[in-house]
Order: structure tokens, then sequence, then C-alpha cells
């Protein structure tokens, strides 16, 4: 009787230790992305200076599930000075989304997350890359936050 009890406990826990590590990898892969961001700047604004060569990110913090979707703002980075290579939006995880928090009116977001606009360095030169959340950007900045949550601008040296 206690053989069988001490074999239930085992795969009871073996069992635990396998759901486990199961969620701590889908926890980890929801939480990194799948782009290579490289050196990631993550100020509102500002003047940076990268190598030719160099694969950089430029990170903002959105709550996407609140609409907070930022894009690319025209003009353009001149192509000669920087490419695009991608972006994307990562989940935060912490407890509150575990818990479920947002649920039920309660008018929190859970722990947002950030998007990742990635770009490689080409040629020396200078550009400025501009992202903004477009419908809030529309409005002018008469929301709550101010326009300096709509828009952000960045110069980019590359030397």
């Amino acid at each position: 009787m206690k053989r069988r009890w001490r074999r239930v406990l085992v795969t009871v826990a073996a069992l635990l230790a396998v759901a486990a590590t199961v969620g701590a990898v889908a926890v980890h892969r929801m939480t990194t992305g799948k782009l290579d961001h490289g050196t990631v700047f993550a100020r509102t604004s500002g003047q940076f200076t990268v190598k030719p060569g160099e694969l950089f990110s430029i990170e903002v913090f959105a709550y996407q599930d609140a609409g907070d979707n930022w894009t690319m703002a025209a003009p353009s980075p001149d192509p000669a000075v920087v490419q695009a290579a991608g972006d994307e939006y990562v989940d935060d995880f912490g407890v509150k989304d575990v818990l479920g928090f947002g649920l039920g009116g309660t008018g929190d977001l859970g722990t947002g997350g950030h998007y990742y606009f990635t770009f490689r360095a080409q040629s020396p030169g200078r550009t400025t890359i501009t992202v903004h959340v477009a419908y809030r950007d529309a409005l002018g900045g008469t929301f709550s936050g101010g326009p300096d949550q709509t828009k952000r601008q960045f110069t980019i040296d590359v030397r």
C-alpha cells in the first residue's frame, strides 16, 4: 500500500514538474518576441549613434488592448542610412495577467507590453525615425497624456 502511494506521489510530482516547465517555456516565448532586437533604445525621444551594419531597435511601451498601436509615421527614415528590419509587439506577462485583472470592468489592462521597431544601420549619415499612435495623434493630444504620448521622434547618426 505504501509503495502504491509513493508511486502516485512521484507520478504527480513528475507531472507537475513537466507542467511547470511547459508553462515557463510558453511564458518565455510570449514575452521575448520573434525578432532579434539588437541594441535596444528605450527612451521617449533623442539622438542615438550606431555603427554601419549594427542592428538596433526603438522600444515603445504601450497598452495594445487599449488601442495603443504604434506605427512608423511619415516621412520614412532615409533608406541609405537605415533599413527597417521589422517591428513587433511583445506582451509583458505579470501577476495581473495570470489572475485576470482587467476583466469585470476594473479598468486595469494588465501589464501592457512593448513595441520594437528594428533597423539595420547602413551607410554613415543622419536620419529621423518617427513613430506614433495614429488615432491618438489625429486627436491632437486632446486626451489625457498629451501629445508626447502619441508621437516619438528619434535622430539616428550612423558613423
